[in-house]
């Protein structure tokens, strides 16, 4: 029992310290520049903003008027638990960014990632631009992880959109998606349901059957988030099978592993995040999973 105290107290007091560019939860690697980054499998579980909060404060609005198809600036003023100003030296690399930022609109039909970037005077500040597709009540996650914690901060806020706003459709046979004579599918390949983590493959194929190809997005071959239909929360989930990517014109092809813990029973829209190695922009691609 004695011999226990000097490890209790030493997990206690690393516990309490600052993180220094590697999260304890996720696995230490190195991005594309050098530097150490987040690249792990990270968290499987849904995250429902809704029911937990993080003692950060984010005040959030557009600085241009909201249009479908029409760019808008976004400002934010991020704070710290302190009410000391969250700047970019305060948050620490993961999947090669300092902040990610998750917007999707009710009808699950426009989901949009992006990363805002600090002001360079004014601590706090971080601004991005965002161009809506549909009109409605779009709900923003900010992904982030500061350095005086070695945990994940995600923060909610919501923006509006005027028009007509589209209905929800999930589609029990959303597992596949085809375009340009591609195709691509998410199917669940084990797992039990509610509450115990459903493993899913994603392939990419070319018309022949032939797998695609993907270079890195993000310090990973892929990425998946998934929403439920109140948008409360989401899950951001990795390959299990990580590979760090060498360099950016690194291909790997073949299906993609991801594990899932869903909160309840029921429809969630899966969006894919990647980038086929012929391609030079990024492909989001809509799935639709019902557990």
């Amino acid at each position: 029992m004695f011999l226990m105290v000097p490890f209790v107290a030493l997990y206690l007091i690393v516990r309490s310290l600052p993180v220094e560019q590697c999260d304890f939860l996720h696995e230490e690697t190195y991005n594309l520049e050098g530097e150490l980054d987040y690249c792990g499998p990270g968290d499987t579980g849904f995250i429902d903003l809704s029911l937990r909060k993080w003692p950060m404060s984010l005040n959030f609005r557009p600085l241009d008027t909201l249009e479908i198809g029409k760019p808008c600036r976004f400002e934010m003023n991020i704070k710290q638990a302190d009410g000391s100003p969250l700047s970019e030296d305060d948050v620490a690399l993961s999947h090669s960014q300092k902040i990610h930022l998750l917007a999707i609109d009710p009808s699950l039909a426009d989901y949009q990632h992006l990363h805002p970037q600090a002001d360079p005077l004014f601590k706090g500040i971080w601004r991005f631009k965002l161009t809506p597709k549909k009109a409605g009540n779009y709900r923003v996650y900010l992904d982030l992880i500061p350095l005086r914690s070695p945990r994940r901060v995600l923060l909610g806020a919501s923006f509006t959109v005027p028009g007509d706003v589209g209905n929800l459709s999930l589609s029990e046979g959303g597992g596949v998606y085809s375009v340009n004579d591609r195709t691509f599918r998410i199917e669940s390949i084990g797992g039990n349901g509610s509450d115990s983590e459903i493993l899913l493959r994603f392939t990419a194929q070319d018309k022949e059957g032939d797998d695609l190809p993907l270079r890195p997005v993000m310090g990973a071959f892929a990425h998946l988030v998934a929403f439920e239909p109140n948008t409360d929360g989401f899950a951001h989930l990795h390959p299990l099978e990580y590979e760090p990517p060498q360099s950016a014109e690194e291909t790997r092809a073949g299906p993609l592993t991801f594990s899932f813990k869903s909160p309840a029973n029921g429809h969630y829209r899966l969006w894919a995040q990647i980038k086929v190695a012929e391609d030079e922009e990024e492909s989001f691609l809509p799935f639709d999973l019902k557990i």
